[in-house]
């Protein structure tokens, strides 16, 4: 039984640093199971099946259309027919006769029905708008995988900043217990006073409290995560280190085929599609129309399935041809609404472009600006590294004051949380420049 007791302790030690190690993901995998798994870009994807099958669904119009019809009634009083003699074989007569033909009371149809339309371009202009339509679907998912992968992104770089920020409060809670001691012993031998070890424990609180907050923001930061990414709330995930140093990609400038402006062409297209299709229906709609059926004629119902069957078979084909020929100008009212929304598209387009290039100009601004910020706030943080060593060496040997060394320590810790802010907006910038330039796919598939 103490042996089953060790296995399964061992057993369970060995999966600790395993699921510690799993629950780590890159940037680049976290994007790539968020584009799989969000589930509004699931939405997305079923907007281009949708528009798949709106396709499908105006190509069905070009296919032969087939009805089967069935009619069945009873004519409550006789219906009559009254003709000449002319249908008795007498021939224009000086004085014609006029003659009566009852109907029977009792009708019944069925026939089959075939249309298929030979010439009709609202169908046509109908398919080249649903096809744009489909297209713009696309584009729309792809706009929405981009924002979704640059959302993730900026979240996945703050929790690394957050985090950045818990292991230096760490390192500066030991390094303040470490000066708490020391200064407890230096008050016990007096030679500093009560005040000054109160001083350094209020210090040492308030980054135990900071840590504590710092944790929290953390964990609401994997939540959202977990929401991008479509996990359970339970699922393990944490962000890999911030690291040490920063790498500039290369930038090619503004890309001139983002979705946004795809999207802004393809609805000047569809506007274009909507006007042809419009102008079809100017145009006439040749159909060939066929049916093939049997009516009958009875006294009483029974007798249609009795021996007694007057049934008549009937067939025709044809062309029916459709002219429009007055609508109340109703067309041409809305060809004129297309244009007053080209216009718009046009304007929204130059309105895209200026700022979509605004958004470029900016964030290579802010990625230089941040690199240099950067490059001096590392160096400010060895100095003030060196400066608070120096400090507390004198504090140990009663050279330098309490207040010193604490202000030296808020030196160091601002020196530390300027470069975990100046290397999160570099990296924020530098993802909203692949963003803009077309590389972030490249960025993500490396």
């Amino acid at each position: 039984m103490n042996k089953k007791k060790v296995f399964l302790g061992l057993l369970l030690m060995t999966q600790l640093p395993l699921s510690a190690q799993t629950a780590e993901r890159g940037i680049k995998e976290c994007i790539r199971i968020g584009i799989e798994r969000n589930l509004g870009l699931r939405n997305a994807r079923v907007s281009i099946d949708a528009g798949q099958t709106a396709v499908s669904q105006a190509r069905a119009n070009l296919l032969p259309q087939v009805n089967g019809t069935l009619q069945a009634g009873d004519y409550l009083k006789r219906p009559v027919n009254v003709t000449t003699s002319t249908l008795l074989d007498a021939d224009f007569p000086d004085n014609p006769t006029w003659g009566k033909v009852r109907s029977m009371p009792l009708t019944a149809q069925g026939a089959i029905q075939v249309g298929v339309p030979l010439y009709n371009a609202t169908i046509y202009a109908a398919i080249y708008a649903a096809k744009v339509v489909e297209s713009l679907n696309r584009t729309a998912y792809e706009k929405a995988r981009l924002d979704l992968a640059v959302q993730i992104a900026q979240v996945y770089f703050m929790a690394q900043a957050t985090l950045e920020n818990r292991y230096l409060l760490d390192e500066n809670i030991e390094r303040m217990d470490s000066l708490c001691r020391i200064t407890e012993a230096l008050y016990h031998s007096g030679v500093v006073l009560e005040i000054d070890y109160t001083r350094v424990d209020i210090n040492r609180k308030n980054l135990i409290a900071q840590r504590d907050q710092v944790e929290m923001l953390y964990g609401q930061q994997m939540n959202l995560m977990r929401f991008l990414l479509n996990f359970d709330a339970h699922d393990p995930i944490d962000v890999v280190r911030m690291p040490q140093d920063i790498t500039k990609l290369p930038i090619d400038g503004l890309n001139e085929q983002l979705p946004e402006l795809q999207m802004v062409e393809q609805k000047l297209t569809l506007l274009e599609k909507q006007i042809r299709q419009t102008k079809a229906g100017y145009l006439p709609s040749v159909t060939l129309a066929g049916q093939v059926g049997y009516m009958g004629f009875q006294e009483r119902a029974g007798d249609f399935f009795g021996s007694k069957s007057n049934w008549f078979g009937n067939a025709y084909l044809g062309l029916n041809v459709s002219i429009p020929i007055f609508d109340t100008n109703k067309k041409r009212l809305q060809i004129r609404q297309y244009h007053y929304q080209q216009e718009q598209t046009r304007n929204s387009r130059l309105l895209q472009r200026a700022q979509l290039q605004e958004q470029y100009d900016n964030a290579l601004l802010q990625i230089d600006q941040t690199e240099r910020m950067f490059n001096t706030q590392r160096e400010n943080l060895r100095q003030s590294t060196d400066v608070y060593g120096v400090t507390e060496i004198k504090y140990k040997e009663g050279v330098s004051s309490m207040t010193e060394l604490l202000q030296d320590e808020m030196r160091l810790r601002e020196a530390q949380g300027n470069l975990v802010s100046a290397h999160y907006l570099f990296n924020k910038s530098q993802v909203d420049l692949l963003r803009l330039s077309g590389n972030l796919d490249e960025f993500i598939n490396e």
